[in-house]
């Protein structure tokens, strides 16, 4: 309205001046002269009020539907007469074509590891991150899955987050074939020469019950076979209990058959597994004065542990003794920790004296069991007192043993422990008391001390063996194992990776470091490298940890299956944790060819979404699109546009020369 003001107002201010002229000229020349003067003076009051201008416009978005679809190598397989790539195909067209015809947007994209072209694994969560970088997901109304389902993500509760729900296409139907597969195996990372060790094969069916052969190969040989009964639809389990006479890294094989029984598959039938074998034992040696019932229930709770090779010696006048044999000098190879038990007349001297004080120099761990000795003053966490006398009392935990694992007992253990022969002793300097009596001076009754690499455990009772006839749970031996492993860790922090001995190829291979201080607490200052070599010690990858949840990973896969070693070095600390794994070349992907129908149907309902079978996506209709209609406005401020004040000056001037060539004052 304020322009149209400003129009007339200079139309009439203009039509005053030039309604006559003196003198007088012609019509065609009034007008002329009246149209520079009222352009003038517009522009001229439009300047003086800042007029600004501007445009809306409208921008019309359709909601977006995402069709998702799996590309690995198990959408190859078949799953009945077809393939799973060849059954999904046209059931996503169909289920596009519903959602184009209701006024979606249609966006497709593959996945298998991520949105890369790789197809060797399946993961959805990296795919899921790329997409939510690409589009705006304010917009996505939904996403029609196409996969199998046999998805590697370590999680997958991020699906929930994107906040749309999932559709998901799948054959429902439960094949007429049978199946046997070995879904899983069990073993210890690494076994030890000459001893046996159990490898186990989990095992499951569908479509069958009956007999059924589990073979252990060894380098394609089969060394054993087992037969079980298969129930249908049960997991079933197999052990082998295998001794390996050579130190080496094994890859084995554990295979199932059923005589006579024809399957849909038998890509699953096989699983691999790798097992380090190790050249010896650790030792453990245990030291005292004479015969005791301490002293064999010591070397008995840790015999039972496969891990150590235990011996006694007696030591008396500067010699050790095993049994009545006199031996010139105590063993030292494979030396994992030294147990000393003091029932009151231990002296050590010599030979047995200057053996300690060797090893814990080394870093061998020690744990001393009863009256203090003076000539370890200057190791032992504990020392003589001036009172000399014993006396009997309960065990009471510190606060501080919370932070050490070997004293993981709790309240009802506690009371399971009897009244302890008990000597005086004090704290020395540099130790940490973890328990005391339950006497009104709390006096201590275990203390830790570590200097340089080695750690020290001291125990100033005796008769510790009464808690193993009165335990149920056999916290007893519990605590010794605790305490011995504890011991043997010569690094004064906890620095140890965490792997599988095998992985399948192409398998996401996830290495993590778990770094812990003297009390167990997290280092989070480290920066540890990751260095994996080939069985050729070439160099395959390297690179530094990344930080996550107080452990450092790194992930990675390799498309070469074979042998493998690894490093893991602190370029901080220096310290490092070494180990090996095996790559098969078996490949998870050829083992899927059926549907993962339970995690599929999870998604679903986990994103308020369907899942589809072929006669439930014919009845499906999707509710119809509404479009998104965003107003844009654009500013055209008059005042900053130079021609505006140009076009004045130009009307401005040439009405001035014009009256002035027609003799206008």
């Amino acid at each position: 309205m304020k322009y149209i003001v400003i129009a007339l107002i200079s139309l009439a201010i203009s039509g005053f001046f030039y309604f006559r002229t003196q003198p007088a000229l012609s019509r065609g020349r009034r007008w002329l002269l009246f149209s520079l003067r009222a352009l003038s003076l517009c522009i001229l009051l439009l300047l003086l009020i800042s007029p600004i201008l501007y445009f809306l416009r409208q921008n019309v978005q359709k909601q977006q539907i995402i069709l998702l679809s799996d590309i690995s190598a198990s959408l190859d397989l078949k799953s009945g007469k077809q393939s799973k790539k060849d059954f999904l195909k046209p059931l996503g067209e169909q289920a596009a074509k519903k959602f184009e015809q209701a006024g979606y947007e249609l966006l497709s994209y593959g996945f298998a590891r991520g949105l890369e072209a790789a197809t060797d694994n399946t993961l959805l969560m990296p795919a899921l991150a790329e997409l939510t970088g690409k589009h705006d997901f304010n917009r996505v109304k939904g996403i029609v899955l196409l996969s199998d389902g046999w998805l590697r993500d370590e999680s997958l509760q991020g699906v929930r987050q994107l906040g749309c729900p999932f559709y998901v296409i799948a054959d429902t139907i439960k094949p007429s074939l049978a199946d046997l597969a070995i879904v899983k195996t069990v073993a210890n990372r690494h076994a030890w020469r000459g001893e046996p060790t159990i490898i186990r094969a989990e095992l499951s069916s569908s479509g069958y019950s009956g007999p059924a052969t589990v073979e252990f190969l060894l380098g394609g040989k089969k060394i054993s076979a087992k037969n079980l009964q298969l129930k249908e639809g049960e997991i079933a389990s197999v052990d082998f209990n295998q001794r390996f006479n050579q130190t080496g890294f094994y890859p084995y094989t554990l295979q199932v058959s059923a005589a006579g029984v024809a399957e849909r598959s038998q890509n699953n039938n096989s699983y691999p597994g790798a097992i380090e074998v190790l050249s010896d034992k650790q030792r453990v040696l245990v030291l005292s004065d004479s015969p005791a019932w301490d002293n064999k229930f010591i070397v008995d709770a840790l015999a039972e542990n496969e891990r150590w090779e235990v011996a006694h010696y007696r030591v008396r006048d500067g010699q050790a003794y095993a049994g009545e044999k006199a031996v010139a000098s105590l063993p030292d190879a494979n030396l994992a920790a030294l147990v000393i038990v003091n029932n009151g007349s231990l002296r050590l001297s010599g030979e047995p004296l200057n053996f300690v004080n060797r090893n814990h120099q080394k870093g061998v761990g020690i744990l001393f069991q009863g009256l203090p000795l003076t000539e370890l003053a200057s190791i032992l966490p504990l020392q003589r007192s001036n009172i000399s006398a014993s006396y009997q009392g309960f065990l009471e935990l510190s606060p501080a043993a919370s932070s050490y694992p070997m004293l993981g007992i709790d309240a009802a253990e506690l009371q399971q422990i009897p009244p302890l022969d008990y000597f005086y002793v004090t704290a020395a300097k540099g130790s940490e008391v973890l328990a005391t009596l339950s006497n009104p001076q709390k006096s201590p009754a275990i203390a830790v001390r570590s200097a340089g690499n080695s750690r020290v455990l001291s125990l100033a009772f005796l008769n510790l063996w009464k808690w193993q006839l009165q335990s149920k749970s056999g916290g007893y031996r519990q605590l010794l194992a605790n305490s011995v492993t504890w011991l043997s860790n010569k690094s004064s922090s906890g620095y140890s990776a965490i792997y599988n001995s095998n992985y399948f190829l192409g398998e996401q291979i996830d290495l993590r470091l778990r770094a812990e201080d003297s009390i167990r607490s997290l280092r989070l200052d480290l920066n540890p490298e990751l260095r994996i070599l080939d069985a050729d010690g070439k160099e395959m990858f390297k690179d530094f940890m990344t930080l996550t949840d107080g452990e450092y990973a790194s992930s990675l896969t390799l498309d070469k299956p074979g042998q493998y070693s690894f490093e893991i070095r602190d370029k901080v600390s220096g310290e490092t944790s070494k180990g090996r794994f095996n790559v098969s070349n078996a490949s998870l992907e050829d083992r899927d060819f059926d549907y993962n129908l339970p995690l599929l149907a999870w998604l679903a309902s986990d994103t308020r979404g369907q899942l589809l079978s072929p006669a439930a996506l014919q009845a499906f209709n999707p509710l119809p699109a509404q479009n998104i209609v965003r107003e844009r406005r654009q500013d055209f401020p008059l005042y900053r546009k130079w021609y505006i004040p140009g076009l004045f000056i130009l009307s401005f001037c040439l009405e001035l020369f014009f009256r002035r060539r027609w003799g206008l004052l």
